[in-house]
């Protein structure tokens, strides 16, 4: 398990220093994927009918889970705006624990959160929003540790979290490192 957590960290490293001189969220890739990107891409037309959800009371985004194998996250969860082009709005690489979640979560988002930190520092405003309630459980059991880095440029927004999610949502407890456009960032706070 160490060694797992050693290669997630030095994966987060170079990804982020690849990238240390981008200023712009579209610039920022996990797993080779950018906002901007069409989902089409990455799966067929058929996949995306077939296995999307939409988690807001609109149509207007839906999300799509890849799983993932050799790679440093177990998957990736893709937002893309619901029209033909199926264009990528924000995306995050998902890590699960299998026991002592809090514990295990909030020492590997340490981690990760130093190197973010250190890669974004003058290209970002950083907020620890500390460790609260999830808006989009709205019965308030859905905890969880939340860190964002808002871009200079207002382009978007990256975002560190632990989420200890409620049985109600039927999510499964996560670290997860996302990118979201400012279009989808203005989304999901319309409707949350």
């Amino acid at each position: 398990m160490f060694i797992r957590g050693l290669i997630i960290s030095l994966f987060l490293i170079c990804c982020f220093q690849f990238q240390s001189k981008a200023e712009d969220i579209r610039e920022f890739q996990i797993e080779g994927i950018s906002i901007g990107d069409s989902l089409l891409k990455y799966v067929d037309l058929e996949q995306i009918k077939n296995n999307s959800s939409f988690h807001y009371n609109s149509k207007k985004f839906g999300a799509y889970y890849l799983e993932l194998e050799n790679s440093d996250y177990d998957g990736l969860q893709i937002d893309f705006e619901n029209s033909g082009e199926f264009i990528i709005e924000g995306f995050g690489g998902k890590i699960f624990f299998e026991k002592n979640f809090m514990e295990k979560c909030l020492q590997k988002e340490k981690e990760i959160l130093a190197s973010v930190k250190e890669i974004l520092k003058s290209k970002t405003k950083y907020t620890n929003h500390g460790i609260t309630p999830h808006n989009y459980d709205k019965s308030g059991k859905s905890i969880g540790s939340w860190h964002t880095f808002e871009f200079n440029d207002g382009s978007g927004i990256i975002s560190l979290e632990c989420m200890n999610w409620s049985d109600e949502t039927n999510f499964d407890d996560n670290l997860e490192l996302m990118i979201l456009s400012e279009k989808f960032q203005d989304f999901v706070n319309n409707y949350y």
